[in-house]
């Protein structure tokens, strides 16, 4: 079984997808971030630059993720994916009309990638606004992030009643670090029960 997880910056993408592998025992991609991007990935996301050349970037990215994980699906597996197509076309909204038919172009790399199911995790601003500051990196400002996701969050939302099967999650109150948060979502997202590894008194 194939599950994409997706959503805003700063909503926690990243942390669920390794939570959630590591509670499967399956495997998880996540898309990485400063260190393992190209550095000039960042500076033109800053500076609103070269948005087909950005958005082309993570589609290889998900691709080359989506296939390893293609070749590692079997039956009885869940198997993580940060980003989906959904993901490409949201962030759209980011840059002017003029680069759409271009982006839209790009958005064809996803056409082959198929998952199970679409976790699309959308939350007040607020939430995002406290997890963005508590995770402290250098190259993000606050504000900035805020308002991309305000932005980016609203084409979620609209694009999530038109994804096959997407189910829109709020997760507001929740906490990815918590067996209980984790629980939520799986419920939420109809996921097949995970491999309990069994705790004794020995």
């Amino acid at each position: 079984m194939r599950v994409a997880i997706v959503g805003g910056p700063g909503i926690g993408k990243s942390t669920l997808v390794r939570q959630l592998g590591d509670l499967y025992h399956n495997g998880a991609y996540g898309e990485g971030e400063k260190g393992v991007w190209d550095p000039r990935v960042l500076e033109d996301i800053a500076a609103g630059r070269n948005p087909v050349g950005v958005t082309e970037y993570f589609a290889q990215l998900y691709d080359a993720n989506y296939r390893d994980g293609l070749a590692n699906d079997a039956a009885g597996k869940v198997i993580f994916f940060e980003g989906a197509r959904i993901t490409l076309e949201a962030h759209m909204a980011e840059y002017p009309p003029e680069c759409h038919a271009a982006l839209r172009r790009v958005l064809r790399i996803g056409d082959a990638w198929h998952y199970d199911r679409v976790i699309v995790l959308t939350s007040s601003t607020a939430t995002v606004e406290k997890h963005i500051k508590l995770r402290n990196r250098p190259h993000e400002l606050a504000e900035q992030m805020v308002w991309r996701f305000r932005v980016i969050d609203g084409e979620f939302r609209r694009l999530a009643s038109q994804e096959r099967n997407a189910v829109l999650i709020d997760r507001d109150g929740m906490e990815f670090h918590e067996r209980s948060g984790l629980d939520a979502i799986i419920a939420a997202a109809g996921l097949p029960p995970y491999p309990e590894i069994p705790y004794r008194n020995l």
